[in-house]
């Protein structure tokens, strides 16, 4: 009986479960796990504004001084000081927005960093990547953190005897167990979702009350920031670009002509297990990745050498994998 396999995020505390091995290696559907490791890039739309000026707060606030107070009779600085303060409610930071037009152009820069944070932290690019067999007796060395290897095993003891070169090499073994197990099933990671979405739908509230939904009437410029789908930040391939699957810790890369089989490339790379006789490539297990386009590579490390390409040696590989599991793989 083969053994079924988990992904996980150790940055993010996120976690997804495949089944066994050669089932879930080679099927397609999981291609769609590719854009969790894809830098996301925030399209021009969604850039920065200028800031609605303080004289034109000012024009609104002076066009009546007899007319009953509204939020832009508010000083110019305590209406960001709201908008800052909604920072994690963006459901509400939304409505806040929608209040006025000004409004709208006041509060862009606080909804566009918001944006910034949510894509940082719901892709795992760039994080420690590991796939994991539920047999695993062991964590790739230098994963984890001194700090995190001590919450990690929970406070293991170790014998106040003196022990002897064999006994502790034994009891070395049993913590590298122990840590194995308690990363797998005792640390609180978060389920993963392969289709990301940011709309502000999602939200349970908009749902329980009939007030959100006005919030469909406004035109589409307004809306795209609201019911955004995560493939709109996904980088758009030129003509001639190759795909790259990044490793930061070792500074190597894989590249791609085509999109196809991007996830065969992860899976071998991070996988790793102690039972299982299907054989993983395993150098990566752990290490920080992500995948982008050459060309976004070049523009940022245009001053670097040090990166190594070592797409022949996992082609040459995985070509062999599929052959002798009689495998479909255009590299």
């Amino acid at each position: 009986m083969g053994e079924c396999w988990t992904i996980f995020n150790v940055d993010r505390q996120a976690a997804y479960d495949f089944t066994k091995l050669p089932e879930f290696f080679w099927d397609d559907y999981y291609e769609v796990f590719i854009s969790l490791l894809i830098a996301p890039v925030i399209p021009p739309h969604f850039k920065s504004k200028p800031i609605v000026s303080k004289p034109r707060i000012l024009e609104v606030q002076n066009d009546s001084p007899v007319s009953p107070a509204t939020l832009l009779t508010l000083p110019f600085e305590l209406l960001l000081a709201i908008a800052e303060e909604l920072v994690d409610d963006y459901l509400a930071l939304i409505c806040y927005s929608l209040t006025c037009v000004t409004m709208w152009e006041l509060t862009h820069p606080v909804r566009y960093r918001v944006l910034c944070s949510e894509l940082k932290y719901k892709s795992w690019a760039g994080s420690r990547i590991v796939l994991l067999g539920q047999y695993a007796r062991c964590l790739p060395k230098g994963m984890l953190t001194a700090k995190e290897i001590e919450l990690t095993l929970d406070n293991f003891e170790d014998s106040e005897e003196e022990d002897s070169d064999e006994e502790k090499e034994g009891l070395d073994k049993k913590m590298e167990y122990r840590l194995a197990r308690n990363f797998c099933y005792k640390v609180p990671f978060t389920h993963a979702s392969l289709t990301l979405n940011l709309s502000i739908y999602n939200n349970t509230r908009f749902w329980k009350h009939r007030s959100f939904h006005e919030i469909n009437k406004f035109d589409r410029q307004y809306r795209s920031w609201f019911e955004f789908r995560w493939k709109e930040f996904m980088p758009s391939m030129a003509e001639g670009d190759r795909w790259m699957v990044r490793n930061f810790t070792k500074r190597e890369f894989v590249a791609k002509s085509s999109r196809n089989h991007l996830s065969q490339v992860v899976f071998f790379l991070v996988g790793c297990s102690s039972y299982e006789p299907y054989v993983l490539g395993g150098n990566w297990a752990g290490n920080r990745i992500d995948i982008t386009f050459a060309s976004i590579h070049e523009q940022e490390h245009k001053d670097e050498s040090d990166w190594k390409d070592i797409t022949a040696e996992v082609k040459y590989k995985l070509e062999v994998l599929a052959r002798e599991l009689d495998q479909d793989l255009e590299f």
